[in-house]
């Protein structure tokens, strides 16, 4: 009788292989700070805004939109005039990027450095107040006052954030600790809800977070009305 014992030892080396193999893509055997990264990553990926492929579509495993943007305050007076909250982002985000760095974890844990870099919110908006009050001196303000009143008026300045954001004028580089910490089921969590300091560094150094200052005196040229 033909001895079997070398095909049973092959058979279970397989199931062992593939079993090592499921580990590895898991991520078993990656060490904490390595997922405490990965964790980062994913999170930092929500933020960037997927390229349309050739057929006009996003990709579908796209991690946009990102599930907090900090910005709940801005976002309180701009939806007011009307504004888009996915237009708005993804005008803010278009020129964002990051390079992970070095994780240190200490128990439970855990701080991951990125560099980021992205447009200033603020300086757009800063620009665009420029640009609308050499606008409102102008016969077009008095025309487009006249066919759509203060929020037709609002619509220009964003219009004109846009255009600064776009423009990538004022890019700036800012390195932040993400903080995280590690679940029962050992997994990690960013703990970015709040944190002024790493939601200032996604909008090029902008404190969203408490309410851009400059978007409200935007508002506040809005109410004005164009320049008699």
């Amino acid at each position: 009788m033909r001895d079997r014992r070398p095909l049973i030892i092959v058979a279970a080396a397989v199931v062992v292989a593939a079993a090592l193999g499921a580990a590895f893509a898991l991520g078993v055997f990656r060490s904490d700070a390595e997922r405490a990264t990965d964790a980062v990553t994913e999170l930092m990926e929500s933020y960037t805004v997927p390229v349309a492929g050739e057929d006009g579509e996003e990709p579908e495993d796209a991690a946009w939109p990102a599930a907090d943007y900090g910005d709940a305050a801005t976002m309180e007076l701009l939806q007011k005039f009307g504004v888009n909250a996915d237009e708005w982002h993804r005008h803010c985000f278009g020129n964002f990027s990051y390079e992970m760095g070095e994780a240190v974890v200490e128990g439970d844990s855990a701080t991951v450095n990125v560099t980021v870099t992205n447009a200033s919110l603020a300086s757009a908006v800063n620009a665009a107040g420029a640009d609308f009050t050499s606008f409102s001196a102008t016969q077009e303000s008095q025309d487009t006052y006249a066919q759509g009143g203060k929020a037709a008026l609002f619509g220009y300045l964003v219009q004109r954030v846009y255009a600064h954001l776009d423009a990538n004028e004022s890019p700036v580089t800012t390195t932040v600790g993400v903080p995280c910490a590690k679940g029962e089921d050992g997994g990690w969590e960013p703990q970015v809800s709040g944190n002024e300091t790493f939601f200032s560094a996604l909008y090029g150094g902008s404190n969203v977070v408490a309410g851009l200052a400059a978007p409200a005196e935007g508002d506040a040229a809005a109410e004005a009305g164009p320049a008699a």
